[in-house]
Parts: structure tokens; C-alpha cells; sequence
């Protein structure tokens, strides 16, 4: 029973065209260095960011800053070219592209 219905969300995730999240969300953590695009957001969302990601072929991982902490009143993304280590601070949360979405 538990095979059916992991294959049937698998299957319902493929038809939807529904790509699966990152690697879990690290919230309160900013990857410092390696940035090769910045840009504010619309939205004050993590998942837009970690969205631009996922579709950016260069973007290997991702930090999104929280409004009024370091760029000012608006939301940011950070993607970048390789994976720096993370540090603690509760400016952003980040997240790395996992290597089978790489290409």
C-alpha cells in the first residue's frame, strides 16, 4: 500500500510539472561569497528565491535576505556559482541546489 501511494504522488508531482524543494531550507544561516547575481524580490519569500535558483543553469546555491536586515526594506536573492560555508545570522536563510538539478 505504502509503494502505491509513493508512486502515485511521484506520478502526480510529474504530471504537475512540480519540481521537488531544494535541500531542506537552512533558515537563520547566509552563505557568504560567491555571489554572481543580486536582485531584489516582490515577494518577501524564500521560495522565490530558492525558484530563481533552480532555474538559473549557473546558480549552485542560493541565500535570500530577509527586508530591513541588510539591503535595506526590501527582500533580496543572492544566487551563486558554488557552495561557501554556511554561517549562523538571522539576516537570511539559503539553500543549495542538490547536483541532479544541475546542468
Amino acid at each position: 500500500m505504502k509503494k502505491k501511494l509513493l508512486f502515485g504522488m511521484a506520478g502526480l508531482v510529474m504530471a504537475l510539472g512540480l519540481q521537488p524543494a531544494a535541500e531542506a531550507m537552512q533558515w537563520n544561516t547566509i552563505r557568504p561569497g560567491s555571489t554572481f547575481r543580486s536582485f531584489n524580490l516582490r515577494v518577501a519569500a524564500p521560495e522565490a528565491c530558492e525558484r530563481a535558483c533552480f532555474n538559473d543553469r549557473y546558480c549552485r546555491s542560493w541565500t535570500y535576505v530577509k527586508p530591513y536586515t541588510l539591503y535595506g526594506s526590501q527582500p533580496r536573492c543572492l544566487l551563486k556559482s558554488a557552495v561557501p560555508p554556511a554561517r549562523r545570522d538571522r539576516c537570511c536563510v539559503t539553500g543549495v541546489k542538490p547536483p541532479r538539478y544541475r546542468y
